[in-house]
């Protein structure tokens, strides 16, 4: 997990995200609306928070450790779902991973 670890995940040049109201919304370049809930359906403050950090400029590595700072969470635990959630919005093209 070493080298993705030092990918800079950046916004789809098709893709935008937005807060409106209490949520953080994202769209695709196929236009589909994405919303990031937990599994009970609430709103997932861990989730919005990855796309707020997403900066074009912080490695996955520098968005876990802030995350763990963060939140009370165990650093594998952050990683392997940081590095999931993301993949996730890079098929889902939200995302792009970089160098």
């Amino acid at each position: 997990m070493g080298d993705v670890m030092d990918a800079v995940p950046r916004l789809h040049p098709d893709a935008g995200v937005q807060r409106v109201g209490d949520r953080m919304l994202a769209v695709g370049p196929d236009d589909t609306l994405h919303t990031f809930e937990d599994e009970g359906g609430e709103v997932s403050e861990v989730a919005e928070r990855i796309l707020e950090l997403v900066d074009g400029r912080r490695t996955l590595g520098d968005i876990v450790a802030a995350l763990c700072e963060e939140f009370e969470v165990e650093p594998a635990v952050c990683r392997e779902d940081t590095v999931s959630f993301v993949r996730l919005l890079v098929d889902k093209q939200v995302l792009v991973l970089g160098s």
